[in-house]
């Protein structure tokens, strides 16, 4: 009897299996139980089919308008966690930084070693990775770059020339650079910002952008910064041992960043290897990479996570510094009654006889909110870059938030929240008192925070402090030497307009940028011709410079 049966048993088996199967494809990409507030899901999808394939950051934040400080959506089998509100950053992202200091499972983080400090969770090597940043880049250690921003005079010197104008390295070459040639504006601070990087990760100029490590370094970003969006796989991890099988013409995704890890591989030890050639000669100037290189702490990071380390912190640096300045000149085209408030308390303090200077900061509030203000308005990233996890599951305000969900900062939303007209490029939102403060970017109460551009948690931007010298000494700057205004005639500026992508910069825009006066011009070229007296045929700096700068600073 058993074996006639037999064949009824195994098709209600079968019809069982299916059964099972199905409900679990229909549940798959379905919203967990009391997970927090979004649109509704598609089987399978989840919310993939509503995710737009451009400017992302506006339909997150309608949803962050619809749903609340807090959005739950489903990215095929991911959990996906829009956080828009201050208070939300607060109490997760901070508060709770033990259990949200993760990073998603991403695909990209299976090549190259997984060195990139921006994708690795929060692991030993992540931790002494970040330890050579806060211990090397923290506020008073960045006060050591200055003189690479700005030409160091001794104190007994400027004491027995009171009427010396401060020679400036990197940021008089951008003031002479837009002087020559003001419509490659975006160049320049490319190189601008790429040279303040180099100097403080490195220890060296990078004189002339577009070629070189330069332009491997931005080949290198480009392709990254396209790799670190969502990718398929990253929405249905069981792809996961069918990508790995896959050839790569059939996978471009791999092909991708097989290129990625050829460029890390030439790139980022042809700098490690001239950065020990240079101490190795004697050359032991100040610098990331240097610390790194002769550290004797107890875990020190080896040369591979040096190269990848120092490398890293290049490109962010760069990055950060070329968008966010990028996003300040299309402001000051786009509020030119901004631009002239900033230029008359520069000439009230500064006047037009000498260039602005570090020192300079306190006594200017308003040029120091206009440098608060861009990140505000344009951020650079439009999700705090890499999202966040979680390692274990949590609750809050009655919502479950399961282990291993990807968290995002919903910058744009974020730095637009709870202000009026927020849309609006308006200096006079940041108080003197607040801007006073350097760490004010980076304020550790989110609840005060004048913007999210740099992160929070464990995972704010370690390199905050160099990056805010180097807007400083740039923005400053240029107020004081320049004007900026449309041209005329040419293609209307759409103000929100960015890149694609997690990490953006405003896309392309035409300026007007002249001297203010003949004076200004006078000055910019005496000072960049002096400040060439410290530099060698290779633009870079002297022995006699580091020995002014640094090594007799010391002394005293």
């Amino acid at each position: 009897m058993i074996s006639e049966a037999s064949p009824d048993f195994l098709w209600i088996a079968l019809v069982i299996c299916a059964l099972f199967l199905g409900f679990k494809i229909l549940r798959y990409g379905m919203r967990p139980k009391n997970f927090p507030p979004g649109p509704p899901t598609l089987p399978v999808l989840g919310n993939l089919h509503q995710m737009p394939l451009k400017d992302f950051h506006l339909r997150f934040k309608e949803w962050a308008d619809e749903y609340g400080p807090i959005v739950g959506l489903k990215a095929g089998g991911t959990n996906l966690i829009l956080i828009n509100d201050p208070d939300v950053v607060k109490a997760l992202i901070e508060k709770r930084s033990g259990i949200y200091s993760a990073r998603p499972d991403l695909f990209i983080r299976e090549f190259n070693n997984n060195l990139n400090i921006a994708f690795r969770d929060n692991d030993d090597t992540w931790r002494r990775q970040r330890k050579m940043y806060h211990l090397r880049l923290n506020v008073k250690v960045a006060n050591q770059y200055v003189p690479y921003q700005e030409c160091y005079h001794h104190p007994r010197e400027i004491a027995h020339h009171t009427n010396i104008i401060a020679k400036t390295f990197d940021s008089t070459q951008l003031l002479n650079d837009l002087l020559d040639n003001p419509q490659n504006f975006s160049r320049h601070l490319q190189r601008y910002t790429t040279s303040v990087a180099s100097t403080v990760l490195y220890g060296w100029r990078t004189a002339e952008g577009g070629r070189g490590y330069v332009k491997d370094l931005m080949n290198w970003m480009d392709k990254t910064s396209e790799a670190a969006n969502l990718q398929l796989i990253d929405f249905y991890p069981f792809l996961r041992s069918i990508y790995r099988f896959l050839p790569e013409s059939l996978v471009p995704f791999k092909r991708k960043l097989r290129e990625i890890k050829v460029i890390e591989n030439r790139l980022f030890f042809d700098l490690l290897e001239n950065a020990k050639e240079m101490i190795k000669n004697g050359k032991v100037y100040p610098s990331f990479i240097r610390d790194m290189l002769l550290s004797d702490d107890v875990d020190r990071l080896n040369e591979v996570e040096i190269a990848n380390n120092a490398a890293h912190g290049f490109g962010a640096a760069t990055d950060t510094q070329w968008n966010t300045s990028l996003g300040f000149i299309k402001a000051m085209i786009l509020y030119p009654e901004t631009q002239a408030e900033a230029h008359r308390e520069i000439d009230r303090v500064i006047g037009s006889g000498r260039l602005p200077q570090w020192e300079d900061r306190p006594n200017l509030p308003y040029v120091r909110a206009i440098i608060e203000e861009s990140p505000r308005w344009i951020p650079t990233t439009l999700s705090a870059a890499v999202p966040h996890s979680n390692s274990r599951d949590d609750e809050y305000n009655g919502y479950f938030i399961p282990k291993g969900s990807s968290l995002m900062m919903n910058v744009w939303t974020l730095n637009n929240t709870n202000r009026t007209n927020p849309r609006i490029f308006d200096p006079s939102r940041h108080s003197a008192e607040a801007t006073a403060l350097e760490s004010n970017g980076i304020n550790p109460n989110s609840s005060a925070r004048p913007h999210f551009t740099f992160g929070a948690g464990r995972g704010v931007c370690p390199g905050f402090h160099v990056a805010e010298r180097g807007l400083f000494m740039a923005i400053s700057k240029m107020l004081w030497a320049f004007k900026f205004e449309r041209i005329p005639g040419s293609e209307k500026i759409v103000q929100d307009a960015v890149t694609p992508g997690f990490i953006v910069r405003p896309v392309d825009y035409k300026c007007a940028i002249t001297p203010r006066d003949e004076k200004r011009v006078e000055i910019i070229r005496r000072e960049w011709q002096q400040a060439q007296e410290s530099l060698d045929a290779d633009e870079n700096f002297t022995e006699q410079f580091f020995q002014r700068a640094f090594v007799n600073n010391k002394k005293d």
